[in-house]
């Protein structure tokens, strides 16, 4: 028996950081859901346009195969894997569907091969998965850890993010020793990883939470507060101030950053403020680029879902969500509760929702145009050189793929073909 992971049509509320990558691979903290499972998933089953970059990022599993065996229980991919037991669900010898309560939402199931069929459909159309059409038993909920946390809404991921990283980071072992002239408040865990080091002058807050630096990363003299979690050969400048984030895998990061998620190989090497946001991969934030995240009158922010909706996220600090290879231009100033689409260029102030490959310049003047692919993939191709990486076909095939997908966004937005000129 195995277990598959498998997206819902809410991918579709964590727009636009769910266009380039599976639910299941958002980062939660430090680690995407994929990654907390202990019992490492065999089948995932995204959008079809994700398969081939899905794949790389996980040599080991099957994506989209074209059978799958009716022994395997499909979980579902924004539902964290401390809400089942793998155990006890493998021991169940006849379909079921446990959904979420007061809802229609699928979060753990074992199907006959009709009913696989039908999953199957929907994920890969990215459909939404009508769970009348199961033809199984239906339950809300075996035990009340079942159909616990399971994440909606893209501001779930700051909701939980300083208990994410507090339990991830007491799970990570010492193995490098940290230098006397270190200061270190509290009393919470500090772990550093194989050759990571800290530069005298720092300061680790750990009163709050644990601090976990990875191997090979470089933290110059900054101040540091828990829980925080620092992964493998990312650089911090001197005089950052980081507190109660993630910061991935070969960043470069400066100024402040607070109750965020920056992912791997993203530039924020300068001065500016990143507050309770979601920073995707492949990002490069310009000098003094802000992000508000609270607002004057201290209410709940509200944020776009749909068309020209707007629900109240019941938070009152939330920054933005910026999708992968997003750029800003420096001096960049950013509203609370912006959705910043993928490839993006930003300038100046923005206060509105920016589609995916658009150059934003309203607030100086600029008409807001469509980014040509040739030039989308060939920076993008730039950027990865300088980490020494080699943009692979079905990565540049999913930036073309996407870009077609998301054309009637930037239309019906006013964005248009041309030369940005200021």
């Amino acid at each position: 028996m195995s277990i598959a992971l498998f997206e819902d049509s809410h991918w579709q509320n964590f727009e636009p950081i769910s266009l380039t990558k599976a639910t299941f691979d958002i980062k939660v903290g430090a680690k995407s859901f994929f990654e907390e499972h202990q019992l490492a998933p065999e089948i995932l089953l995204t959008r079809e346009y994700l398969a081939c970059v899905t794949a790389e990022r996980h040599p080991n599993c099957k994506v989209n195969p074209s059978s799958i065996s009716s022994d395997t229980v499909f979980v579902n991919g924004l539902l964290h894997p401390g809400a089942i037991s793998p155990d006890r669900l493998f021991n169940i010898n006849h379909t079921f569907a446990i959904t979420a309560s007061r809802s229609t939402r699928l979060l753990v199931a074992r199907l006959d091969s009709k009913d696989i069929e039908y999953l199957q459909d929907c994920v890969t159309a990215g459909k939404r998965i009508d769970i009348k059409k199961l033809k199984v038993e239906k339950l809300t909920n075996l035990e009340n850890q079942d159909t616990q946390g399971i994440l909606s809404e893209p501001w779930d991921i700051i909701s939980v993010l300083e208990n994410s990283l507090a339990t991830q980071v007491s799970t990570m072992k010492n193995e490098t020793q940290l230098g006397e002239e270190v200061a270190i408040t509290g009393n919470n865990i500090v772990a550093l990883g194989r050759n990571a080091s800290v530069e005298v002058g720092t300061v680790l807050d750990v009163r709050y939470g644990g601090i976990y630096i990875g191997p090979g990363a470089y933290v110059a003299a900054s101040r540091i507060v828990g829980p925080t979690y620092i992964d493998g050969m990312a650089q911090v400048k001197q005089f950052t101030i980081i507190e109660a984030s993630y910061i991935g895998y070969n960043c470069r990061i400066g100024g402040e950053v607070e109750h965020s998620v920056i992912s791997d190989d993203t530039n924020k090497a300068h001065a500016g403020f990143i507050g309770h946001s979601y920073i995707g991969e492949w990002v490069n934030i310009g000098a003094m680029t802000t992000t508000s995240d609270l607002k004057m009158t201290y209410g709940n922010i509200k944020m776009s879902s749909g068309k020209n909706k707007k629900i109240d996220t019941g938070q009152n600090k939330i920054g933005s969500f910026f999708a992968d290879m997003v750029k800003t231009s420096i001096g960049t100033l950013i509203y609370s509760g912006r959705r910043i689409g993928v490839s993006s260029h930003l300038h100046g102030l923005v206060a509105q929702d920016v589609p995916s490959f658009a150059i934003y310049g309203t607030s100086i003047g600029a008409r807001n145009v469509e980014l040509q692919i040739d030039s989308i993939i060939e920076t993008q191709r730039k950027m990865m050189t300088r980490r020494n990486q080699t943009m692979t076909k079905a990565y540049e095939q999913m930036i073309k793929d996407l870009f077609a997908i998301t054309a009637l966004d930037r239309k019906r937005t006013g964005v248009r073909r041309g030369k940005f000129a200021l």
